[in-house]
């Protein structure tokens, strides 16, 4: 199977055995999934960052089509502040940007053999995709081995477990002992100068989840 990206691992470790996001923690999972693709996008030059604002900067590489949904919504306004995205993808009257990205990055596991279509949801009518077996162990296998033995951390096993213990995920892999010792690994590597990404990672997570807890603060208010 061809090696994953941060956001196709993102997708295996978090849908439910209906091969989509637990409703209980949908908006949580759903912008996780959102800051990995602008990490992703970020990564391969497809975008800028300036402070709280992102442009398109480059052209989507062939082999992340599957992220072509958020570069399009991005190039399409030049230049947007992130708090708009989240609104695109969580505030809005309509799940159809999130199911684009959702479906394309389900999609393309799918295509790599890494996972299958299943129908989910009320009446069967949403889209699901099931990881296997062996996909689901070689991502976590891989987690374990690098944050809980001896040797170095790549980014990007550092950025995904980031996400993973932002949206509450990690405990479904790591026993509360492990978790302790995973976090303080990952906070040591983000403040290494070799921790760029993990921080970008950080920043992204906070601004989002920041604009998440505020429009919803606001929204319970009004």
């Amino acid at each position: 199977m061809k090696d994953l990206s941060i956001v196709q691992k993102y997708m295996v470790c978090t849908v439910n055995d209906k091969g989509v996001f637990p409703f209980a923690s949908v908006e949580e999972r759903t912008l996780g999934l959102v800051a990995g693709a602008l990490l992703e996008l970020q990564m391969e030059g497809c975008i800028a960052v300036d402070g709280k604002k992102v442009s398109a900067a480059g052209a989507l590489p062939q082999d992340k089509g599957y992220l072509k949904p958020l570069y399009d919504f991005i190039r399409e306004k030049q230049s947007v502040k992130l708090y708009v995205v989240v609104d695109a993808y969580n505030f809005s009257w309509t799940d159809k940007r999130i199911n684009e990205l959702r479906d394309a990055v389900g999609g393309s596991l799918v295509q790599l053999g890494a996972a299958s279509a299943c129908k989910a949801g009320l009446l069967g009518k949403q889209a699901g995709y099931l990881p296997g077996p062996e996909t689901v162990r070689s991502v976590v296998e891989q987690m374990r081995a690098e944050l809980l033995e001896e040797g170095p951390v790549s980014d990007e096993t550092a950025v995904l477990v980031a996400l993973l213990e932002r949206v509450k995920c990690l405990k479904a892999y790591f026993s509360a002992f492990e978790q302790k010792e995973v976090r303080q690994k990952i906070e040591a590597l983000a403040q290494s100068p070799e921790g760029k990404m993990v921080r970008d990672m950080m920043t992204y997570l906070q601004i989002i989840m920041y604009s998440f807890a505020a429009r919803g603060a606001a929204a319970a208010g009004s």
